[in-house]
């Protein structure tokens, strides 16, 4: 017959072994992991241009300023809009450091953004703006570069070598 601390030892030995087993919750907030937040640039472009009736606002002057200098700094519709998407994008970059199944789902999604991006621009009209191709090479970036980010985390994770160097 086992003692009472046997028993309490092998209580808190299961108890251990069916934490392991049971599966992890889903993570707060795992959807807006997923969510590409360059797709908040493109909605952006669509809607001021559905508003502006075209995309003339992307030229338009918004603000300007007097430099010290005595030049004039001026501000058009689309150094804002490239100025939000910039932000995006490097946000973008921070999350493409994970390496979970979150991250995967980003980066599939981001490379879907890059192909309606690709076709508005292509096919659409009031996307063919020098404003608008910046976001495209953005998306592309992201969806490259989150791919490869998280590729080369997930090889250090897992301590794979490329046989280049020390690894």
């Amino acid at each position: 017959m086992a003692s009472q601390g046997e028993q309490v030892a092998q209580a808190v030995a299961l108890g251990h072994v069916l934490s392991e087993q049971q599966p992890e919750t889903p993570k707060r907030g795992s959807m807006y992991k997923k969510f590409p937040l360059l797709a908040l640039s493109l909605v952006t472009y669509t809607v001021t241009s559905l508003i502006a009736g075209g995309s003339g606002w992307v030229g338009a002057d918004i603000l300007s300023i007097e430099m010290i200098s005595q030049d004039k700094w001026t501000v058009t519709g689309g150094d804002l809009f490239l100025m939000l998407s910039l932000v995006f994008l490097f946000f973008e970059i921070l999350r493409s450091t994970d390496t979970g199944t979150d991250s995967i789902v980003n980066h599939a999604l981001s490379a879907g953004v890059f192909i309606i991006c690709l076709l508005c621009f292509v096919l659409a009209p009031n996307y063919s703006t020098s404003a608008f191709f910046l976001l495209l090479l953005m998306t592309l970036l992201d969806f490259m570069a989150g791919f490869i980010v998280t590729t080369l985390s997930a090889r250090r994770d897992f301590g794979v070598s490329n046989g280049l160097g020390a690894g």
